[in-house]
């Protein structure tokens, strides 16, 4: 008897086993996605997904047993959001989902049309899990959001209890947004191997000023141990604990001068200093190619595995660096004292190819204007004669950071050959200022001698009543992408800035002081000097000698005051400064109109620099906006009527917990909290809860069977 029900216990256990392994738990089959990310601070709320041509698919991971909601916002928070919002009845097992809007800080709506395919969801002790779909333009507007490659702020839901109904729900306990690229991949570190090293460059415990909002700190560093050629092949940011907030963005340049030891050897010990500032030595100002760009919201950055940095200056790179960390203390907090810095991975083991960065976009001037309460556009331009210096088979670009301050709303690279414009393969139409990472490409962008670039942004200033200018600031702006491509060439950055008259002109002066003079002030154009090496070493010397300084503060903007109007009367002797914060100057939609188009399809002044940061030779000084073919995409999503394989809650048939089908999508047989689904416009009921409830014997037999087996 006892040999039966062994061999029984024997037979049956393969059936008994998924019961009590969770390879499918809930009813979901196995899927691996191809991204995660964790949306809070603790881990308790854990986003996959994985991005189909069509559509997205989606499972959220959740430590709690109440509902649970996720969704994509405008900007961040409740108003205009599309959600999804999810819970487990704890007494009948039910999964209840619903596509929601929300319209403010109340109970998110039922939307009409259900646009989301329940793949289902499950509850345990611990944790809520529920997997869907959704196409990624829905057309279901303004209920819905149309989901792209571009950031998207994913918000995030969750209560420690069930709601009472579908509209009848307490506050979440928790909650948050962040920032995702839903069609790229998130960074993840690899386990590398024994070849490559790591080296910190971290400031040394840069004390905060109190009264300024914004600090630049500069410090020289070099790797060492150099005896062969190295790579470069990608960064960490190093950010210390609780300083989160005042790490604006970290830039690594590489130092070129000749005899690069004597300038920058006797600063590896003499610690930072305020650079953009007469405190910053003189040699520093020759440490200008970037070779690192990191901003706040990103978790690092690795290369290609055939492509790499060259790191020395006998192999094309450079023996020095210096790494510029932007501070950012808009509450003027005290008692700051920060360490962070950058993590970089290097190999002697030196990879097929050397890459390089460059700097495209606007000059950060203060020439670059976005005046207050308006939508705005400004413009860089990379043009034609700038590119001309390319290899003869063009660079191919494989990763770009795309980089505005708060104002910023948008950002696209153009890219004109031969007069037609090709795809645009660089763009973010969402642009969160907080979630800086660099965008990544599947396939390489090729940009060929003499084609150009062309970088705008738009901002918004709507709910400012002064002037932004260009500027280094938080609270000034900036349009700059930074490419990482390959093979490396001597050109480091392509910028533009619109001439200084179109400014002045636009607001009605026709002649200024010194106009000679004031047309050659920005850029400030002295990389075509003559560089004296002696006079670097004698002004070196006295900064080392005598290391003290006062922060200063960086507004760039007060350059405008020493451009004074001429004529005609009504304006003699005032300055461009005074009249751009003059709050009639932008009552004036002429005013407007004009300041727009001269600025952005007038003339620009370019800065096409090297890697030592002097001037390209034989490169033009101006240049305008192009004529070309703009590219029209097809759109390959067009909204129609029809609507295929969504789950439709209220109006599709449902199954009750004892297997009966319902006709209208009302449980009769059964008492839950909340009432029937059909007083919230219906629910789903899960096919896993309807396998529990029918295979409840079995499961009891197989405990029956287990408990013979072991005893």
């Amino acid at each position: 008897m006892g040999c039966s029900r062994i061999l029984a216990a024997i037979l049956l256990l393969p059936l008994c086993k998924g019961l009590f392994t969770n390879t499918a738990e809930g009813g979901l089959s196995v899927m691996k996605f191809q991204h995660q990310a964790i949306l809070d601070q603790t881990g308790a709320f854990v986003m996959l997904w994985s991005p189909l041509e069509d559509e997205i698919h989606i499972e959220i991971q959740v430590a709690t047993t109440g509902f649970i909601g996720i969704g994509f916002s405008p900007g961040g928070g409740m108003k205009g959001a599309d959600i999804v919002l999810a819970w487990i009845d704890d007494f009948t097992g039910e999964l209840h989902v619903h596509d929601r809007h929300a319209t403010g800080m109340m109970i998110p709506l039922i939307d009409k049309q259900q646009d989301i395919t329940v793949a289902g969801g499950y509850q345990n002790d611990t944790h809520t899990v529920l997997r869907f779909s959704r196409p990624w333009n829905t057309c279901d507007d303004p209920d819905d959001m149309k989901l792209s490659g571009d950031t998207t702020r994913v918000i995030w839901a969750y209560s420690y209890r069930d709601p009472e109904g579908d509209m009848d729900m307490g506050i979440h306990d928790q909650r948050g947004t962040k920032s995702i690229y839903l069609r790229e991949p998130r960074f993840s570190l690899p386990t590398f191997s024994e070849d490559v090293k790591s080296i910190d460059f971290l400031a040394s415990e840069v004390e905060l000023p109190g009264h300024l909002d914004t600090i630049y700190w500069c410090q020289i560093y070099r790797i060492p141990g150099l005896v062969t050629k190295n790579h470069l092949i990608g960064y960490t940011p190093v950010i210390q604990n609780g300083n989160h907030e005042q790490v604006h963005h970290i830039l690594l340049y590489e130092c070129h001068l000749n005899e690069s030891s004597v300038h920058y050897e006797q600063w590896l010990t003499a610690g930072g200093r305020q650079c953009l500032t007469a405190n910053m030595p003189s040699s520093w100002y020759y440490c200008g190619h970037t070779i690192v760009a990191w901003a706040i919201g990103s978790e690092g950055e690795l290369f290609p595995e055939h492509v790499g940095l060259p790191l020395g200056e006998a192999y094309g790179g450079a023996d020095y660096f210096m790494i510029q960390i932007h501070y950012d203390n808009p509450k003027l907090k005290t008692g700051v004292v920060d360490s962070s810095g950058l993590r970089l991975y290097y190999t002697d083991q030196t990879r097929e190819i050397d890459g390089g960065v460059i700097m495209v976009g606007s000059d950060v001037e203060p020439t670059m204007i976005i005046p207050p309460r308006q939508h705005w556009k400004t413009i860089g331009i990379c043009p034609g004669e700038c590119t001309e210096s390319f290899p003869k088979d063009g660079i191919r670009i494989f990763q770009g950071l795309l980089h505005a301050h708060l104002l910023g709303r948008a950002i696209a690279v153009r890219h004109i050959r031969n007069g037609v414009e090709l795809p645009t393969v660089f763009k973010d139409m969402n642009y969160d200022f907080n979630y800086q990472q660099q965008r990544v490409l599947k396939e390489d962008m090729v940009v060929m001698p003499g084609d150009t670039l062309i970088v705008e942004c738009d901002y918004d200033s709507t709910r400012k009543a002064i002037p932004t200018f260009g500027g280094e600031n938080t609270d000034d702006e900036m349009c700059l992408v930074y490419f990482t491509y390959y093979p490396r060439m001597e050109l480091s950055s392509c910028l533009s800035v619109p001439a200084v008259s179109h400014i002045y002109r636009s607001l009605g002066v026709q002649k200024v002081y010194f106009e000679d003079k004031v047309s050659k002030m920005f850029p400030a154009l002295n990389g075509n000097r003559v560089i004296d090496t002696n006079s670097i070493k004698e002004m070196d010397k006295k900064f080392l000698e005598d290391p003290s300084g006062d922060f200063q503060d960086l507004d760039i903007s007060l350059e405008l005051k020493r451009i004074v109007a001429k004529s005609p009367k009504e304006y003699e002797n005032r300055t461009l400064y005074d009249m751009l914060h003059d709050s009639r100057t932008w009552q004036d939609p002429k005013v407007l109109a004009e300041l727009q188009d001269l600025t952005n399809y007038g003339t620009h002044v370019l800065s096409c620099r090297r890697t030592d940061h002097t001037l390209l030779k034989g490169a033009a000084e101006t240049a305008r906006y192009p004529d070309f073919i703009s590219f029209k995409p097809i759109e390959d999503d067009v909204c129609s009527p029809s609507h295929s394989e969504v789950y439709v809650p209220y109006e599709s048939k449902v199954t009750d917990i004892e297997g009966h089908r319902t006709s209208e999508g009302k449980d009769t047989n059964k008492k839950k909290k909340g009432g029937s689904p059909a007083e919230g416009h219906g629910s789903h009921t899960s096919s896993a809860a309807w396998v529990t409830a029918s295979l409840y014997p079995f499961f009891l037999f197989c405990v029956s069977v287990w408990r013979t087996f072991m005893y």
